[in-house]
């Protein structure tokens, strides 16, 4: 099967792309002109990495049109960080470029359209979260994401085309980006840094990124896999469990203290996802437990640093670089 994935230089999509090559599928990459496609490794199968800006629809267009795939997994997205998740140009590239996408897949005799989401859609809702629950979103990234996914699955169904919506949970792991809570707990207690936290009750839905790719490709594999999927691990954990377990890998012994910073006025006190759904259409389950993916996570923290440490250390002639 050849898929075409776009945002394949970002957390998600460099995941996706991999785990798709390494179980011997052809891979067009979407990455910005700016941007470099991650490393996959000693993949069996080809990767082709593309400079597209995924809001250029006619250049898209004409890519799709070229590399005939079977399956597009539209992960690319504008304005996933801080105040960018309030702007309005969460509206002006990314609605018309994702229709236009879809419309482009119609044209060129793609089979199946695969959207990622977010539980963003859902709004503050608390507990166990099924895909029948009323989206009440409150941010205008959440919004957005909406709009897109109702957009999209209208323009598929007149097309005839096959579609998917994965709305994912709080995703971790290597590779993560550097604010989020995991990746800068770990960088904080690795500088040997007590961080600063909230009492940490609150419970959260926390998914390893391999589980991520396994899930979003799992559905893109499967032809009765349609509609809207949540993705999470399905298992809510206390964020105080987190960050001791952060604290046992990185700084063994580090005396922690809670509740120093404030919640904020729209804490999620707990979001658990509801993935049965998926399960029973894919065929798809989580493998990876917390405590492993927190481990896999530290090292990857680990090893970057003794890098960039190395590489940094000494030129030929043993003066610092």
């Amino acid at each position: 099967m050849r898929l075409l994935v776009t945002g394949a230089a970002g957390f998600v999509g460099s995941a996706v792309a991999g785990e798709a090559v390494r179980s011997g599928h052809d891979v067009v990459g979407i990455v910005r002109p700016k941007a470099s496609a991650q490393t996959f490794g000693d993949v069996p199968s080809p990767f082709l990495s593309v400079a597209a800006d995924f809001r250029d629809g006619a250049a898209m267009a004409e890519i799709i049109r070229r590399t005939r795939p079977d399956v597009v997994v539209h992960i690319g997205w504008s304005g996933v960080d801080g105040a960018s998740r309030n702007g309005i140009a969460q509206i002006n590239d990314n609605i018309a470029a994702a229709c236009a996408l879809v419309e482009a897949c119609a044209e060129a005799g793609v089979r199946k359209f695969v959207g990622i989401g977010s539980q963003a859609e859902y709004g503050l809702l608390s507990g166990k979260v099924s895909e029948d629950q009323l989206p009440m979103p409150t941010s205008l990234y959440g919004a957005t994401k909406l709009s897109v996914q109702l957009l999209t699955r209208q323009l598929a169904a007149q097309s005839g085309l096959s579609f998917a919506w994965l709305r994912l949970f709080a995703a971790y792991g290597p590779g993560d980006r550097p604010h989020w809570l995991i990746p800068s707990l770990i960088e904080t207690m690795l500088d040997g840094r007590r961080p600063k936290t909230t009492v940490g009750t609150q419970r959260w839905d926390y998914l390893y990124i391999d589980d991520v790719a396994r899930g979003i490709l799992a559905v893109a594999e499967t032809e009765a896999a349609e509609g809207v999927f949540n993705l999470g691990s399905g298992v809510p954990v206390p964020v105080r469990t987190v960050v001791e377990h952060i604290r046992d890998l990185a700084a063994p012994g580090m005396d922690l203290v809670f509740g120093e910073i404030p919640y904020g006025p729209a804490q999620i006190w707990h979001l658990e996802a509801d993935v049965t759904r998926l399960k029973i259409a894919a065929g798809w389950a989580p493998q990876v437990e917390i405590q492993a993916g927190l481990a896999r996570t530290v090292a990857w923290h680990r090893e970057r640093r003794r890098q960039s440490q190395t590489n940094g250390l000494t030129s030929g002639d043993g003066v610092r670089v």
